[in-house]
């Protein structure tokens, strides 16, 4: 006698589009998906749910792991870079903001489980980024993870050249500079207020009564630097 004419379908812990977003954005196709669920689930989500489950722990896990990661993928990529470049280009990449951007630039915050409400959680994408790379890493191993997030994430999405210019301090420069030749150099916004595409400040450059530089920014700071920029060219 036949006991079973079908093998019964196993049920997924995840469904169909996230698994498809893992294979299509990260390259990744799970073994264990209750980790993958477990890094999707936010704290919040406690208080709709009766659960223990959150991703705070894969959370520090994938933290750990992009570090090593983006570290070892600049190692190669600038053998001539001493530690203190490479340190602070690592600290640029591997920071809230720029996780947050790359989750959202990959659309992983539709998959995100959390309670939607007043509370604004500025920080949930990039956190979720951290921990399903700690589900990727502690499911598939080192080398599937650091494949994936090199050849998914940081190749494809990452602008480094951009990151490179953010990342230099062009006002300390400048000041070095002048400071060197015996200058005084001042600051002054020329404007404040709203302005086309987002730009609310306008900030120049003065050497001994003199302008020599003028940046546009959405912030002070990123004028002055702007300015800053543009007069040491």
């Amino acid at each position: 006698m036949i006991k079973f004419l079908f093998k019964k379908k196993k049920l997924s812990l995840i469904s169909d589009p996230f698994k498809f977003f893992l294979k299509n954005k990260l390259g990744i196709v799970p073994k264990d998906e209750a980790l993958y669920l477990e890094a999707i689930t936010h704290s919040s989500f406690k208080n709709i749910q009766k659960s223990n489950l959150d991703n705070e722990r894969l959370e520090y896990l994938g933290d750990a792991f992009i570090s090593l990661s983006v570290a070892q993928y600049l190692f190669k990529l600038y053998p001539k870079k001493q530690e203190g470049y490479l340190t602070q280009l690592r600290s640029k990449i591997v920071s809230r903001e720029n996780l947050n951007k790359i989750g959202s630039q990959i659309g992983l915050e539709e998959f995100i489980r959390y309670q939607k409400g007043t509370n604004q959680y500025k920080s949930i994408v990039g956190n979720t980024f951290e921990a399903i790379y700690g589900a990727v890493f502690f499911d598939l191993g080192y080398e599937k993870a650091q494949k994936s997030i090199e050849e998914y994430i940081l190749k494809p999405t990452l602008d480094l050249d951009q990151i490179i210019i953010e990342n230099r301090d062009y006002k300390s420069e400048l000041l070095i500079y002048h400071q060197k030749k015996d200058s005084k150099i001042k600051f002054k916004t020329l404007k404040d207020g709203e302005f086309k595409n987002g730009i609310q400040f306008i900030s120049s450059v003065i050497c001994n009564e003199k302008t020599i530089g003028i940046g546009k920014g959405s912030s002070k700071k990123i004028a002055e630097q702007e300015a800053s920029k543009n007069a040491l060219i």
